[in-house]
C-alpha cells in the first residue's frame, strides 16, 4: 500500500463542504444529507454514486453515515468512509480543532497528541490516520512519542505486510524501545542492508542504528558507506538523510556527523551540495577550503549545485568577517569552529 501524502485530517481541514449522509429514499445509489459539519452543500442533489457494498453496509447499520467532502463549490463530492461512532468522534474532534490546525503541517504537538491513542485502533482507517500523521512529524517529537506507544504496537506496524511501504516510523520507533531484542534486530537488518546494497528504507534503518549506537554508529557507517567509493548515490544519500536527522535531534552527534561529511567529500567530492544546508545550519566554516576547492571543478552544467556552494561559501565569508570585528565573549569563548557563540 503506498504512503498517501495527505491524511483524513488534511482532507478535512481543506474541503469547502462536509457532510454525513445516507441513501436518498428518492433516488436509489444516491445520497441525501444527514447533517452538515462544515460549509454549504448548498441545495442541488449531490451527484456521488453510492456503491453496492455500501449500500448494504448502511442499511444494514442504520446509525452510520457515509462521510462526503466537496473541495471546492464547483468540485464534486467524494466519499471518504462509513463512520461508526468511532470514525465519526475523531471527525468530529478534528473539526473542533479547524481553527487552529493547518492542511499538511507537520510541528504541531497538540495535533500529534491527539492522534497517538489511535495508533492500533481495531479500526485500520484510523489506525492509518494516526501513523500518517506521527509519521511526517520531525524526528525528535517522533522519538518522544515513541516512549508512550506499546512496543506490541509497533512491532505489528514494521511486520503487516500491507504497511512494507510505510515501516519508516515503526523502524524509527523501534529503537526507542530499549530492549535487547528490538536492538538486535536493528543492528542485523543495518548490517544486512550495508552489506547487500539495498536502500529500501535504509535511511530508517541507518537513523535507528545510529539511535542505539550513537557516536560509534556513525564511525562505522562512515566506513561502511561514506568512504566506500562504489557505493551508489542512491545509497549515499539515502545515509546522508539518516546522518542529518539523527544530527539535528541530538546536538553531541554534530561532531560525528560532521567528521563523516568531511571523510565523505575526500571520496565523494560530488555529494557537497547535499552537505552544505548541514554545514551552514551548524556554521561549520571550517569546511570552506575543501568546498571551494571542490566548486572550482563542478561543472557549469549544474548550476544549482554551484550555487549552494557558493551559499556556503559567502556565508563562511561573512561569518570570518564577524569574527575579526567581534572579539569572542569572555565568559563564553569561542566555539570549537571558531565562532564566537
Amino acid at each position: 500500500m503506498p504512503m498517501p501524502v495527505k491524511t483524513l485530517a488534511d482532507r478535512l481541514l481543506e474541503a469547502d463542504a462536509l457532510v454525513f449522509a445516507r441513501e436518498d429514499p428518492q433516488r436509489p445509489f444516491h445520497y441525501a444529507v444527514v447533517e452538515t459539519l462544515k460549509g454549504d452543500p448548498g441545495d442541488a442533489p449531490i451527484d456521488a454514486f453510492l456503491p453496492s457494498v455500501d449500500r448494504r453496509v448502511l442499511a444494514q447499520f442504520p446509525h452510520r453515515h457515509m462521510l462526503l467532502a466537496r473541495p471546492d463549490p464547483a468540485g464534486g463530492w467524494s466519499a471518504l468512509g462509513i463512520a461508526d461512532a468511532d470514525y465519526e468522534r475523531v471527525v468530529r474532534r478534528i473539526l473542533d480543532h479547524a481553527t487552529s490546525w493547518r492542511p499538511m503541517e507537520t510541528d504541531n504537538s497538540q495535533r500529534l497528541a491527539e492522534f497517538v491513542p489511535l495508533l492500533g485502533h481495531r479500526d485500520s482507517r484510523l489506525h492509518e490516520l494516526a501513523y500518517l500523521e506521527i509519521g511526517r512529524a520531525p524526528y525528535a517529537e517522533i522519538r518522544r512519542i515513541a516512549a508512550t506507544v506499546p512496543i506490541e504496537t509497533v512491532r505489528g506496524m514494521l511486520d503487516e505486510p500491507r504497511y512494507l511501504e510505510w515501516r519508516s516510523l515503526a523502524i524509527l520507533m523501534l529503537a526507542e524501545s530499549g530492549r535487547p531484542a528490538d536492538w538486535q534486530r536493528i543492528r542485523r537488518t543495518f548490517d544486512d542492508k550495508q552489506r547487500l546494497g539495498s536502500t529500501f528504507n535504509l535511511a530508517a534503518w541507518a537513523t535507528a542504528y545510529v539511535a542505539i549506537e550513537g557516536g560509534s554508529g556513525v564511525e562505522r557507517i562512515q566506513r561502511w558507506y561514506l568512504t566506500q567509493p562504489d557505493r551508489s548515490l542512491k545509497e549515499l544519500r539515502e545515509i546522508l538523510t539518516a546522518l542529518s536527522v539523527v544530527a539535528a535531534a541530538d546536538a553531541s552527534l554534530q561532531e560525528p556527523v560532521a567528521a563523516a561529511y568531511r571523510a565523505l567529500l575526500d571520496v565523494h567530492p560530488s555529494l557537497a551540495p547535499d552537505v552544505s544546508r548541514d554545514l551552514i545550519a551548524w556554521r561549520r566554516w571550517d569546511f570552506a577550503e575543501q568546498i571551494r576547492g571542490i566548486r572550482s571543478v563542478v561543472p557549469k552544467q549544474h548550476p544549482l549545485a554551484v550555487d549552494a556552494l557558493g551559499l556556503y561559501l559567502r556565508s563562511a565569508a561573512r561569518a570570518s568577517s564577524s569574527d575579526l570585528e567581534i572579539p569572542d565573549n569572555p565568559e563564553t569563548g569561542p566555539t570549537p569552529n571558531g565562532v564566537t557563540r
